[in-house]
């Protein structure tokens, strides 16, 4: 029998931020959000708890919008005037693996007046992944350069003073043996994870994130999100010793 894990896995919220790849009215919705990633601390609270819990502040994705870059709930229940829905993914493993522990991805959506107000990833997603580091991974969403005809968005996320790199330890601890592995020209490993929607018969493409490692240090390098309708790439800064 296959053991639940209590173990975290990378959470999808790099999902809502698909700022510029879209086109229309959902082009221009996701070009406020990235705007609002710029400015986090004006549109964000990060509401108290052991939980990664955001509130949007001033929400601007709609239902319908969610649904669209790929976050397609597998339950939906009552949550005060509106809806909490549950998103998971499932990790497609190698086939050599053979992994007691289930590594999926949870994501829980709430929605009001057809808005998403509240986006929440259960606190075991963050024991190999700080929350100051995700939270610096979502603002330098907000500067990130664009190559729409690509659908590409690059960034450079600060890691925090004293925070640690994820490493090829953190990252097998999260997500488990890769789906696929190997070594570029660079001499960098290269970890691949696929994941599809936990739906009878999905209608979106799998995620697949490609983590890039230092073959020395082990520490992570850049982490590339192939998403549905566009790719998400972060470049990951050493981090920067705090004053004393």
């Amino acid at each position: 029998m296959v053991k639940k894990s209590t173990r975290p896995r990378f959470a999808p919220l790099l999902l809502v931020a698909l700022a510029l790849l879209l086109s229309g009215c959902v082009y221009l919705r996701l070009l406020d959000l990235k705007k609002q990633f710029a400015r986090f601390a004006e549109n964000f609270v990060l509401l108290p708890g052991e939980d990664f819990e955001l509130r949007c502040l001033k929400p601007v994705l709609t239902a319908s919008d969610v649904r669209w870059i790929g976050a397609e709930p597998k339950t939906i229940r009552p949550w005060k005037d509106g809806e909490e829905w549950s998103i998971r993914w499932i990790k497609i493993a190698p086939p050599e693996a053979k992994e007691t522990l289930v590594y999926d991805m949870e994501f829980i959506a709430r929605i009001a007046d057809d808005k998403l107000v509240e986006a929440a990833i259960p606190k075991r997603y963050f024991a190999y992944f700080p929350k100051e580091l995700f939270i610096n991974l979502l603002r330098s969403t907000g500067t990130a350069k664009v190559d729409k005809t690509d659908r590409q968005a690059e960034s450079q996320t600060e890691t925090p003073p004293d925070t640690p790199l994820p490493n090829l330890k953190s990252i097998g601890g999260m997500l488990g043996a890769p789906t696929q592995k190997s070594t570029n020209k660079s001499g960098q490993l290269v970890y691949v994870y696929l994941y599809r929607l936990d739906l009878p018969k999905p209608d979106s493409k799998p995620i697949e994130m490609t983590f890039l490692f230092d073959a020395t240090s082990g520490d992570l390098r850049k982490l590339t999100a192939k998403l549905p309708h566009g790719t998400l790439k972060y470049d990951f800064a050493k981090p920067t010793p705090s004053k004393t």
